[in-house]
């Protein structure tokens, strides 16, 4: 079944005040608690699924949970990845996600509060005849961690920003969650799902939402071990820059990925996308603007430095095959 939305994408979803905490950061951080205790507390009434295609599974239902989707979880390790080309260039960037989520018919932000946190919406298939696609809106903000692992975190937040569709249920995402946690040159995996798809759900989308869900886990590292990674911004984290990330996309198929800017008061300023030369771009890059107010340049072994020349422009960083 094919979802319709009338959902505008923002060209510049920014906000006014970027960089800023959205106005859910305390649901955010109380839901990052949350995912960390299930996390590490497998051993509370997570039932063990046993392995499938190299994905280790588990579910779980909580007490007096009228809900009939229980929570869900898939863990498994993605060889010779850092977490955060993983986590931004397969399991975040859109154009990454139609490779490793069969449910998954589109999503973009809505708006972005800071590098780490944005509002965003999506539209999930349905099942024909059975059960209508589902939309939902909700806030995500990345983390890293003092160990080195990263997060990605997921949850529905109550906004005027986006009314009911036409043709859709509104889902309540209740906590999606990934962490990205470092070992040697690999990487263990795990991500912890539960949604409420509201209205009379039958038992073959519970199935659905049951099985299909953790596996996206090894759908991911499948399809990094065949693409590799997109492109992605490596923020450093120490300062905050003065440039305004708007939006990063990619056409898997093509390979071009696409970064949008504004450019910030700090003339000269410069930040790095790394690409992927053993895979995604192993015959390299070429390089365009669309806009004004930065110039790049190419080190030939996987680092781009975008560089600004001029404040308050909007401009498209281009990445594609040589």
């Amino acid at each position: 079944m094919t979802a319709q939305a009338h959902v505008v994408e923002p060209l510049l979803p920014a906000v006014s005040d970027y960089p800023t905490e959205s106005p859910w950061a305390a649901e955010v951080e109380k839901i990052r608690h949350r995912f960390l205790y299930e996390l590490e507390h497998v051993e509370d009434g997570w039932i063990d699924l046993g392995e499938r295609e190299g994905v280790r599974l588990w579910k779980k239902w909580h007490d007096n949970d009228e809900n009939p989707v229980p929570w869900v979880r898939g863990e498994t390790v993605v060889e010779d990845v850092t977490p955060d080309a993983f986590l931004a260039g397969v399991v975040q960037i859109p154009g990454m996600r139609k490779l490793w989520d069969p449910r998954t018919e589109t999503g973009f932000m809505l708006q972005r509060f800071s590098r780490t946190e944005v509002l965003f919406y999506a539209v999930a298939k349905g099942k024909r005849f059975i059960a209508k696609p589902r939309d939902m809106v909700g806030v995500q903000k990345d983390y890293v961690e003092e160990d080195g692992s990263a997060l990605i975190l997921q949850t529905s937040v109550e906004t005027d920003h986006v009314p009911e569709q036409s043709g859709l249920k509104r889902a309540t995402l209740n906590l999606s969650g990934w962490h990205f946690r470092p070992e040697g040159n690999n990487i263990r995996v795990t991500y912890i799902f539960q949604i409420s798809l509201g209205g009379m759900i039958p038992s073959a989308v519970v199935s659905m939402a049951t099985t299909e869900t953790p596996m996206c886990t090894g759908r991911a590292r499948d399809a990094y071990y065949e693409h590799g990674h997109a492109p992605y911004v490596a923020h450093d984290t120490s300062h905050e820059p003065s440039t305004v990330f708007q939006n990063e996309w990619v056409d898997a198929a093509a390979r071009e990925y696409r970064c949008g800017v504004t450019t910030g008061s700090r003339i000269g300023e410069v930040f790095k996308i790394r690409y992927d030369t053993r895979r995604m771009h192993k015959g390299g890059v070429k390089l365009s603007v669309e806009g004004a107010g930065v110039e790049l340049s190419d080190d030939g072994k996987g680092t781009v430095k975008v560089r600004v020349t001029r404040s308050g422009e909007n401009a498209t960083v281009v990445l594609s095959p040589r």
